[in-house]
């Protein structure tokens, strides 16, 4: 590999050649005009050649030292624009969520964390599919929902909610057919929040209804929001994660017709590489979150 030029003499040498004068080369650089002249000696003495000559207007290049300048401003603005770059880059905090949580969790609450931590930019990322592996090229978080101890190797992270689930609906859906006891949910449309999902049997069967109600009718959405969004419109029943939907609850927008909860075998989790634990903004928006969430739940760490 070829000996490279001495960057702190290119530097100098930048300076002296902007400015046509060693002595505010060494004012811009908080150096004396003697090591500013040493500097561009070793450049000089690198090349074999002088790169300044003085004449009777001061301090001018010579066709060398042309020569150098702009390749060597060049070098120095990429250099800089690269090191901005990265300092921004530093500052990007990429958080992947299921469209769900990012409604329900983050998009209410990201302007405390923004308050509480001006220095990042925070890139929400939403997602349908569960997207595992981990994604490290385009972000650096990710709430997902996982089976207990399925947390793939390579990754830390903290439980943030486990699956507890209710049947909600709206006051205006009662009004037109009330439901008294679980068997009513036959004269109601089952909303399924998830395609291929056996929750609402499971739901039924606690309620001691599964043989009076068929679990499978109904209509079925992608995502719990959409489940959500047509449940506020009057469509029918649905079953959604209760920390989702506390202030739905406590406005009566919507209604808990019956008490039982369905706890699963799934939780929330907050996911990010393991060898990136200890980094400042993961550090600042897992601690974030679990606050926010406040969950018991928040404490049980994994890593695998």
């Amino acid at each position: 590999m070829a000996r490279l030029p001495p960057l702190n003499a290119l530097r100098v040498f930048l300076a002296a050649a902007a400015t046509r004068s060693f002595t505010r080369a060494g004012e811009q650089l908080f150096l004396t005009q003697g090591a500013v002249s040493r500097q561009v000696q070793t450049l000089e003495a690198f090349y074999g050649t002088p790169l300044f000559v003085r004449g009777r207007r001061g301090l001018a290049l010579t066709p060398e030292g042309e020569a150098l300048y702009a390749p060597v401003r060049d070098a120095f603005d990429r250099l800089q624009a690269a090191s901005e770059a990265l300092k921004r880059r530093q500052g990007d905090l990429r958080v992947r969520s299921p469209a769900t949580p990012a409604m329900r969790w983050l998009l209410p609450n990201l302007p405390s964390f923004q308050q509480l931590y001006p220095e990042y930019t925070v890139h929400l990322i939403t997602q349908l599919d569960p997207d595992l592996p981990f994604n490290r090229a385009e972000y650096d978080l990710a709430i997902v929902g996982l089976r207990d101890g399925e947390l793939p190797a390579g990754l830390a992270g903290e439980r943030i909610a486990q699956e507890e689930l209710v049947a909600v609906c709206a006051p205006a859906l009662l009004a037109r057919a009330p439901l008294k006891v679980p068997a009513d949910l036959a004269r109601h449309t089952l909303l399924h929040p998830w395609r291929g999902d056996d929750t609402w049997a499971r739901y039924l069967e606690k309620l001691g209804v599964a043989g009076e109600v068929d679990a499978a009718r109904g209509v079925t959405f992608d995502t719990q929001e959409y489940a959500l969004a047509a449940a506020l419109g009057g469509m029918g029943v649905t079953l959604a994660q209760r920390s989702m939907i506390e202030g739905e609850l406590s406005s009566g927008r919507l209604l808990r017709p019956f008490a039982e909860s369905l706890y699963t075998e799934w939780a929330y989790y907050l996911v990010y590489p393991r060898e990136n634990a200890g980094q400042p903004k993961l550090a600042a928006f897992r601690d974030w979150l679990l606050g926010v969430l406040g969950a018991p739940q928040a404490s049980a760490g994994l890593s695998v």
